[in-house]
């Protein structure tokens, strides 16, 4: 079952749940990365703590209202899962926000996208799980798309540096980890994905407040706000559009697994880079496309090697969108959203 914001969908649909979570992802996750760009340029990012601290506030109220007015049941997972969680989730929002310091939206999103690597190395070397020969073939494409545009990075952005890439891999291994760590305590705690939203972000709300009152960053953070009203609108938008982004992430986690998140995930950071060139225009070459290329490939060759409900999912979502092009009707894609299909 997946149930995110008041709605609720049975498991006997598993179409209309993948296009449900799909959607939701998608619509909130892009928003969030245009406020990330703009919070970016307004140099609000080199207080990493501050930020961190008002994105787990954020979610933690939000979630805690939300459980309140749903009147949900008590806590499931222990103390120590959220400890856990709530460490990596820090680490995860912390390093993702320091690293645009030094690397530009584009070469960080596409580094995020690269999930799918250290899932495969984290479900191998710690849940024991042997990876398929498709899916070390998606990883070595992923690889080549960012070496190829991690270096014509370095020579188009002179002040391009290699600090931000090893920051935000730190990023992408707890990242990696949480992804992992959640999907095993959901299904074998019986934990709803609103409590772990909750939960790990109240946890790492904690952490960061000492971290951000230790280094002063809450001091800065805070004056900054006083003289920028525009900057708490976007610092706003950016917490709550994040926060609905996560409950969809975790729905899907929960009903289709973690690479499957993983992967629907990766391509709408894809998307926000392609839209990033748009709204905020850069410098791009050729090689950067052709890089782009690879990293696509290696993206549709993780969706192919999975052979299981969501996949089967996606790729009639695909052949419902083709239809409503070539036949100039809205029908095709209204028989896939209400799964009455043929």
């Amino acid at each position: 079952m997946v149930s995110v914001l008041g709605v609720t969908i049975s498991d006997d649909r598993p179409t209309l749940c993948f296009f449900f979570c799909t959607t939701g992802i998608f619509f909130f996750y892009l928003i969030h990365s245009y406020s990330l760009e703009w919070l970016k340029n307004a140099q609000i990012l080199h207080q990493g703590w501050f930020v961190t601290f008002v994105q787990c506030a954020a979610y933690t109220a939000m979630s805690a209202t939300d459980r309140f007015l749903r009147n949900a049941g008590p806590r499931k997972a222990t103390v120590a899962d959220y400890m856990k969680i709530g460490f990596l989730q820090v680490m995860t929002l912390s390093l993702t926000n320091f690293s645009t310091q030094y690397l530009n939206f584009p070469t960080q999103m596409l580094f995020k996208s690269s999930k799918l690597i250290p899932v495969i190395a984290v479900n191998e070397i710690y849940f024991k799980r042997r990876g398929k020969l498709d899916e070390y073939l998606a990883a070595f494409l992923l690889v080549a798309g960012l070496v190829l545009f991690t270096l014509e990075d370095s020579k188009v952005h002179p002040e391009f540096n290699y600090t931000g890439v090893i920051i935000v891999s730190g990023a992408l291994l707890a990242d990696a980890l949480i992804g992992s760590v959640q999907e095993e305590i959901l299904k074998n705690r019986g934990t709803s994905s609103d409590e772990m939203v909750l939960y790990s972000h109240m946890v790492g709300g904690g952490y960061v407040l000492v971290l951000a009152l230790g280094s002063g960053q809450m001091q800065t953070g805070i004056a900054k706000c006083m003289e920028s009203r525009e900057l708490v609108a976007y610092l706003f938008v950016y917490s709550v559009v994040g926060f609905f982004g996560i409950s969809f992430v975790m729905a899907m986690i929960r009903r289709f697994g973690c690479v499957i998140a993983v992967t629907v995930t990766s391509t709408r950071k894809a998307l926000s880079i392609m839209l990033s060139y748009l709204l905020y225009p850069k410098p791009f070459s050729a090689t950067y496309g052709v890089a782009m290329a690879v990293f696509s490939l290696g993206i549709v060759a993780d969706v192919v090697a999975k052979n299981h409900a969501a996949k089967s999912a996606f790729l009639r979502m695909v052949s419902a969108v083709k239809g409503a092009a070539v036949q100039g009707s809205l029908k095709p894609l209204w028989a896939y959203c209400t799964g009455s299909e043929g």
